[in-house]
């Protein structure tokens, strides 16, 4: 029987040796990752970002054609021009994209949401008026797809000032009749070094 009490003592001795080492990895381990983590969150952490804000020049801030009838891209060229300003606020250089979207808001508030002129009835020309390169006469039809209408590069701080025209195209049929058409133009930025094929 001593033997056998012998054995068990000699076997709770080693089984609590053995907790307490396991117990003692245990906060060590622990107590690394803690400090690990400690270290690594004095840091800093910093995200830079590109802002791209739009500003509209006309009085209103709306693009619409209402009660409009189709005419040649010689008149449509000479129509109505609305001029907005896009400024990189952010801290980074990004590559834009302009396109025009309906203005779901003022169709609702014209109650006319059923009167939505396609967008491939559309013509526009735009031109970013500081540029030495000739767009006046790149007269183009509104894509259904997406809209877009211009992309380019603007550097932080930079501002970009647009002229845009539009026009009901002159061979669009007679279900153009009665139709509304509200826009805004909607600005997306990615980093300079991706492109919006990515």
């Amino acid at each position: 029987m001593d033997k056998k009490n012998t054995n068990n003592k000699k076997e709770y001795k080693l089984g609590l040796i053995v907790l307490c080492i396991s117990i003692l990895i245990g906060i060590t381990s622990v107590s690394y990752a803690v400090w690990t983590q400690l270290i690594e969150g004095k840091t800093k952490n910093s995200l830079t970002t590109a802002k791209l804000d739009i500003d509209f020049q006309n009085e209103e801030n709306e693009i619409n054609l209402e009660d409009a009838i189709p005419v040649s891209d010689s008149k449509g060229i000479n129509s109505k021009e609305y001029v907005f300003e896009l400024k990189n606020t952010g801290t980074i250089d990004s590559n834009y994209r302009l396109s025009l979207v309906y203005d779901e808001d003022k169709y609702e508030e014209d109650n006319c949401q059923d009167k939505k002129l396609e967008f491939s009835n559309i013509k526009y020309v735009i031109k970013e008026l500081d540029s030495t390169e000739n767009t006046a006469n790149n007269v183009e039809v509104l894509n259904e797809n997406n809209g877009n209408i211009y992309e380019g590069e603007i550097s932080s701080g930079e501002v970009k000032k647009f002229s845009l025209k539009l026009w009901i195209k002159s061979d669009a049929d007679n279900s153009i009749m009665g139709k509304h058409f509200h826009t805004m133009v909607k600005v997306e930025g990615i980093q300079k070094s991706q492109s919006f094929d990515d």
